[in-house]
């Protein structure tokens, strides 16, 4: 992906609050020293709809980023989807798409992510049937979904969620998203970060660390998380 110019495994039930989030964090560490030339790339589907959260953006490039500069850490590539060729954030960035909603190819990707954002900015958008298809194909080859604050909701209207359990931002003055996740069949719990089959979501922008890293994770292993953690923290684990 590119930023516009003109900006200056195993699955998880339950839910993970900040402190157990930290110290899941704070203990992920490579065991045993990897080739990554041995490793296959992998490839995950960034959404982003108009009125995103830009920190939920960037956070989900930055921590999956890192696997570039780690010698024996397989690169996890990064193409964002949007509907239309730039796609703005609600503070101000942004970001150019790599690919459009319709030319999405979810047998292409390992993981899918989608931050959340602001109904009344255009972040409505992401209610939609090329959105669902993307989520429910993705879902049925068995890929991780991250999703962050409200980004939880789309992935529920395509009824992956159902009997299932997830967090969402409880805030919104516009948008009961507990309430239609209740409606969705899936069960609102009231945690920080939640992982449920796979699906993993969180109550707001706060917690897209903690969710980033446990996607990638899911995406590239245990002790790839360990080492980009390490060195994006800049502390060793004893």
């Amino acid at each position: 992906m590119d930023v516009a110019d003109d900006v200056g495994g195993a699955r998880q039930r339950g839910g993970v609050g900040l402190a157990e989030g930290e110290r899941l964090l704070s203990g992920w560490a490579s065991d045993q020293p990897v080739d990554a030339d041995s490793l296959p790339n992998k490839r995950v589907l960034l959404l982003l709809a108009e009125g995103f959260d830009d920190a939920e953006a960037a956070c989900a490039l930055d921590v999956l980023g890192w696997t570039r500069y780690r010698p024996s850490v397989a690169t996890v590539d990064v193409d964002v989807a949007a509907f239309k060729g730039q796609v703005s954030g609600v503070f101000g960035t942004v970001i150019r798409a790599d690919v459009l909603v319709d030319d999405v190819d979810p047998g292409c990707y390992d993981g899918l992510v989608v931050p959340g954002g602001f109904h009344n900015l255009g972040y409505g958008e992401v209610y939609d049937e090329r959105v669902y298809r993307i989520i429910r194909h993705m879902r049925d080859r068995g890929c991780p979904i991250a999703t962050m604050c409200v980004g939880v909701v789309p992935v529920a209207e395509a009824g992956v969620l159902a009997g299932g359990r997830a967090t969402t931002y409880p805030f919104s003055s516009r948008h009961d998203n507990v309430g239609r996740l209740r409606e969705l069949g899936c069960d609102p719990v009231a945690d920080s970060v939640v992982e449920w089959d796979g699906i993993i979501s969180c109550s707001g922008p706060a917690y897209s660390e903690c969710v980033m890293h446990l996607l990638l994770e899911r995406v590239a292993g245990k002790a790839a998380a360990g080492e980009v953690q390490t060195f994006r923290s800049g502390q060793r684990n004893s």
